[in-house]
């Protein structure tokens, strides 16, 4: 068994003991190298907090596993505070939004403090241009892409605002996503969480969304476990009922390949119930899934296969994006083959609309 899993699994409450301890400072550095790069040191501390009192933890690895821990704290403590400030600006402003993914996935942790957070997702509601206009008036604005842009409202901390949560490069499927997304859009803009001051998603319509969020990173740059995690909780809360309407919606959009390679995944690293599983595991699918997970790291940032130019030009980013994409075309054909056409369409789409252009 791998030492990384069980540390996770341990983490989680599915599993008591590691079977076997890392023996040297040697070991003891590649665990945790392994941990911060699916940037799982947080959620993960609490164990090397309970093992430093029964075994040799080196020191300098205790330290710096607490240090990162503490940051990860701090981070979260602030996010939600942003949160709720962003939340109510743009809701007194007319706005209605709810935060994608980030604090709302950490609530189903059993300490939402230690979960690694990133960027601010909000997806808010309005009509594309009229929520650019606004955000412009705001801030600088980074980038505008199909689904989101990336504005600069707060200092050292990213923030994306979603027009959508996300997309698929095959405009069959993408148009019935967005049907979606539309239908489900009212539940998640008043699914108010008063212990948190803003809108948060629900568990079913994450249970969707971040398989789709899961899918379009292993396909863009790479995808590590800490999202993984996020989704291995989501599954946790789901009722029978729910369980079944998210299966019919994924066989919709021709995601239950996928998803069964996921399923396989969960149960290798996170050692769920096979009750819990949307589809039956693919082992096949899923051993290849996982060892691109374990190459990728979180969001594809130790995979060496990603590197490239600082200032990449777009010429140059399409050709990697769409290299990297012909590795999964025997999995995910249907996607890696409308993948030129898409960043074509959105090229042109982008610089109709004024969307290339950095700034206000």
């Amino acid at each position: 068994m791998n030492t990384f899993f069980e540390l996770v699994q341990i983490a989680i409450g599915v599993r008591e003991n590691l079977s076997e301890i890392p023996s040297c400072r040697e070991e003891w550095d590649r665990l945790f190298k392994v941990v911060g790069d699916h940037s799982l040191l947080g959620v993960t501390f609490p164990v090397i907090d309970r093992l430093h009192d029964e075994v040799e933890v080196p020191l300098g690895i205790y330290s710096r596993w607490a240090m990162v821990a503490e940051k990860i704290a701090k981070r979260n403590a602030a996010q939600v505070k942003m949160c709720k400030s962003l939340y109510e600006k743009f809701l007194a402003d007319g706005f209605r939004c709810c935060v994608l993914k980030g604090q709302g996935a950490a609530m189903r942790y059993p300490d939402s403090s230690l979960r690694h957070s990133g960027d601010i997702d909000l997806w808010m509601e309005g009509d594309r241009q009229k929520v650019v206009d606004y955000m412009r008036s705001l801030c600088p604005i980074r980038k505008i892409v199909y689904h989101h842009l990336d504005a600069e409202l707060i200092p050292k901390m990213g923030v994306e605002i979603h027009f959508t949560p996300s997309w698929m490069n095959a405009p069959s499927a993408n148009r019935r996503l967005q049907r979606w997304f539309e239908s489900e859009a009212e539940g998640q803009w008043s699914n108010y969480d008063a212990g948190l001051g803003f809108c948060v998603t629900t568990a079913p319509f994450d249970a969707f969304f971040m398989l789709i969020h899961i899918y379009r990173h292993v396909l863009e740059e790479g995808i590590g476990l800490r999202q993984l995690l996020d989704y291995y909780y989501v599954l946790r809360q789901l009722n029978p009922e729910q369980r079944g309407k998210v299966k019919a919606d994924l066989r919709k959009l021709e995601m239950d390949r996928f998803a069964a390679a996921v399923m396989y995944v969960m149960q290798q690293v996170f050692a769920m119930d096979e009750g819990l599983c949307l589809f039956a595991p693919d082992e096949k699918e899923g051993r290849f899934l996982l060892d691109e997970v374990m190459r990728s790291g979180n969001f594809g940032k130790h995979d060496p296969r990603n590197a490239h130019a600082k200032g990449e030009t777009l010429v140059a980013h399409g050709k990697r994006k769409f290299g990297r994409g012909i590795r999964y075309m025997f999995h995910y054909p249907s996607e890696v083959l409308w993948m030129a056409p898409f960043m074509t369409w959105q090229y042109f789409w982008r610089r109709r609309h004024g969307y290339l252009y950095k700034g206000r």
